[in-house]
C-alpha cells in the first residue's frame, strides 16, 4: 500500500509541475511582441501539455484508485497569473526553472514506477525535456545578449 501511495503522490507532483511549466510558457508567449517568439513559447507550452495528458493516461493505466479531486488538487498560487507581477524573474526564466523542476520530478516518478512501458515513456519525456531545456537556455542567452546590445546602441 505505501508503494501505491508513493506512486500516486509522484504522479500528482509531476502533473502539478507539468501544469506549472505549461502555464509559464503561455505567460511568456503573452508577453512577447514578435510572432516567431510567440510561436516558440506556444510550442513549448504545447509540448508540456502533451506530456501532462500522457501522464494522465499513464496514471489511468496503473489501476490505482483516486478521487475526483485528485486532478483538481494543484498549487493554485503557482498558476495564478497575477503572481508574476510580484516576481523578480521574467516569465521565461520561470519557465526554464519549472522545466528543471519537472525533470527532477519525472526522475523521481521513474524511480517509483514499476511498469516497464511507463518507465520507457517517462524516459522519453525526460529526454525530450532535457533537449528542450538546452534549446531554451540557448534561446534565453541569445535573446538576452541581443536585448543588451540594443540597450548599449
Amino acid at each position: 500500500m505505501p508503494r501505491k501511495k508513493d506512486l500516486l503522490e509522484a504522479y500528482q507532483l509531476a502533473l502539478n509541475k507539468c501544469r506549472k511549466a505549461k502555464l509559464s510558457y503561455l505567460k511568456s508567449a503573452d508577453k512577447q511582441h514578435l510572432p516567431e517568439y510567440k510561436r516558440f513559447f506556444n510550442l513549448q507550452a504545447t509540448v508540456r501539455n502533451r506530456i501532462y495528458n500522457d501522464l494522465i493516461t499513464m496514471l489511468n493505466g496503473t489501476q490505482l484508485s483516486f478521487g475526483t479531486s485528485f486532478l483538481e488538487n494543484h498549487d493554485r498560487e503557482d498558476i495564478m497569473i497575477a503572481t508574476l507581477l510580484r516576481e523578480k524573474k521574467n516569465a521565461f526564466s520561470k519557465a526554464i526553472e519549472s522545466d528543471g523542476s519537472l525533470i527532477e520530478q519525472l526522475i523521481q516518478l521513474l524511480d517509483v514506477e514499476e511498469n516497464l512501458g511507463a518507465q520507457d515513456q517517462l524516459m522519453r519525456f525526460i529526454d525530450k525535456l532535457k533537449n528542450s531545456l538546452s534549446t531554451n537556455r540557448n534561446f534565453e542567452k541569445e535573446t538576452f545578449s541581443i536585448s543588451e546590445e540594443k540597450k548599449v546602441s
